[in-house]
């Protein structure tokens, strides 16, 4: 799949499943071997003090780090549900423009335990660290573990 289908696929999803990521206009806008982003404008996004609310910023950095472990998931053939387990994020300047989330990838070898365990397992958890800046500096940073699992498989009435 190409990284424009990637994109696609996960923005499609995003504002079909999650009514916040289309009501802060956000969109998925860069995801290649390096990491992928987020983007979100200022105006939807905005607090009273006319900087980006705290609770988007945090939306978005948490719906990046899920947009990662999919996008993995998906590279290595696999499908999961997906669920966030614990955060944490600092808030350290105030963003005055676009909200623009970054998240690196992990080594390969974080990758290659995250999907060996969920193979042998049928669950596993890892760690994304995305950023956000304003002016070039850390503005946000956020740490989220995600945990996969399998669905349970649905019963049927004999």
């Amino acid at each position: 799949m190409s990284q424009a289908q990637v994109i696609q696929e996960i923005n499609d999803y995003l504002n079909r499943y999650v009514p916040l990521f289309q009501a802060m206009q956000a969109r998925l806008n860069r995801c290649d071997n390096t990491g992928l982003s987020i983007v979100a404008p200022l105006e939807p996004n905005i607090n009273d003090k006319g900087i980006a609310f705290g609770g988007s910023m945090a939306a978005l950095a948490a719906l990046t780090g899920w947009a990662l472990t999919r996008i993995t998931l998906n590279e290595h053939g696999e499908a999961s549900e997906i669920v966030i387990t614990d955060s944490a994020q600092k808030f350290l300047r105030p963003v005055r423009g676009a909200i623009i989330t970054e998240c690196s990838r992990p080594d390969a070898q974080a990758v290659d335990r995250f999907i060996q365990s969920y193979r042998q397992r049928g669950k596993a958890r890892w760690t994304v660290e995305v950023i956000i800046r304003a002016d070039g500096e850390p503005a946000m940073t956020f740490t989220g573990q995600y945990g996969i699992f399998r669905s349970p498989t649905p019963t049927t009435a004999g």
